[in-house]
């Protein structure tokens, strides 16, 4: 079937093109009339030292556009060839189109381009200028590289890290942040140069730069505060350490205090010998009681005198185990809520996760009442989280 239909294709064509007149001008004619455009500015004869950066941009679209002309008189003619079944104009225009190659910005000339972009003092022309190279240069893309390698005792490289960003010129980039914070060299203070100086925090914002460049991972001995929760992450060295004090995020977090790696807790201050590093990192505890339902009911609307089955979920959205829990239904009222579980308890629920459980109660009164009570959740430090329950009598 497939080859029907070409078939019948190239007859339909063949009979097109001995129906059509031919041209009364010959290929050589169609040639001269795709130069007859607007003569462009020669782009290569500039002096990319000198010139100003107007004419440099100027001269460069001229060129653009020139490009777009002949590409749009090429394509017309191998239209009109088409059309009027002359296959040789056609084959001969499509040939010239695919040569036509389009404007690019040398190596060369990129390198000289950016030594002025390096050189200018004018910050707007430095901006203005770097953007239309990066736009129009695929040579021009200044990439930002970011480097780590350790080598064991033995010579071996035991651990490296390697990361780069390539944006515009004068944008802003994000310094990354290492994923391991403590090595064998000290802890990560940043990023900086080779000899081990500071320039940048990781994390922070800075300007993309006009050139290549490469920050080193510097490792500095200290203490390194790091907290999960409030995103606080703070490097300090020196003889005597100060921990840095917290917000809580809300009412329902609980400090525990700074801890390291050993789980020995910083009171307020550290003293270190020299060379020594340590990293602390923040101890929260925060439950969450959610997804409070009676089972079979809709709404917490419970009829009266009735054994129902009101389960929820604790969450555990701090940054430390738990530790073992107690969770106990409270009543405003006594004589109207009957609690048939008594008191839940859990060992322990791990960071980001929770657990499911469940009372058996007895709610008591008329159509209409409003049983309001508390689930309420203890840990061995005795701190409670109490989550209001209001239930409804069908």
């Amino acid at each position: 079937m497939k080859h029907i239909s070409k078939t019948v294709f190239v007859t339909l064509l063949l009979l097109s093109i001995a129906s059509a007149s031919l041209f009364a001008a010959g290929v050589s004619e169609a040639k001269d009339a795709t130069v007859t455009v607007k003569q462009k500015v020669d782009f290569s004869t500039l002096d990319l030292e000198s010139a100003p950066f107007e004419t440099i941009k100027d001269s460069f679209q001229s060129e653009i556009d020139y490009y777009n002309q002949k590409y749009e008189s090429i394509y017309s003619k191998m239209e009109s060839s088409y059309k009027e079944g002359n296959v040789d104009d056609y084959f001969d225009a499509k040939g010239m189109l695919r040569n036509l190659a389009y404007p690019q910005i040398t190596a060369e000339q990129t390198q000289i381009l950016e030594n002025r972009i390096l050189n200018e003092k004018d910050q707007s022309v430095k901006d203005e200028l770097a953007a239309w190279l990066f736009e129009n240069s695929r040579y021009y893309h200044p990439t930002l590289t970011f480097s780590k390698s350790d080598a064991s005792k033995d010579g071996h490289s035991h651990f490296s890290y390697r990361y780069q960003i390539s944006s515009q010129p004068g944008s802003k980039v994000t310094l990354p942040t290492m994923r391991t914070s403590f090595s064998s060299d000290g802890i990560f203070a940043g990023w900086g140069t080779e000899e081990g100086e500071v320039l940048y925090e990781a994390g922070s914002e800075i300007t993309m730069p006009y050139s290549d460049q490469t920050l080193y991972a510097v490792y500095k001995s200290g203490v390194m505060f790091v907290d999960s929760v409030t995103g606080v992450e703070k490097f300090e060295d020196g003889s005597s350490i100060t921990a840095p004090e917290l917000t809580a995020p809300d009412e329902t977090y609980v400090f525990e205090g700074w801890y390291d790696s050993e789980g020995e807790k910083a009171d307020g201050s550290a003293t270190l010998e020299a060379g020594e590093s340590k990293v602390y990192t923040a101890a929260w505890k925060s439950v969450l009681v959610e997804e409070v339902r009676a089972k079979h009911y809709r709404n917490l609307e419970v009829p009266a005198d009735t054994k129902v089955s009101l389960s929820f979920s604790v969450y555990n959205q701090g940054s430390v185990n738990t530790g073992k829990l107690t969770i106990s239904l409270v009543a405003e009222k006594e004589d109207a809520l009957e609690n048939l579980s008594g008191d839940l308890g859990t060992s322990g629920i791990r960071v980001g996760y929770e657990k499911e459980g469940s009372f058996t109660i007895v709610a008591k009164g008329n159509s209409g009442d409003v049983v309001n009570a508390n689930i309420v959740v203890t840990d061995e430090d005795g701190h409670s989280w109490s989550t209001p329950v209001a239930l409804t009598i069908k």
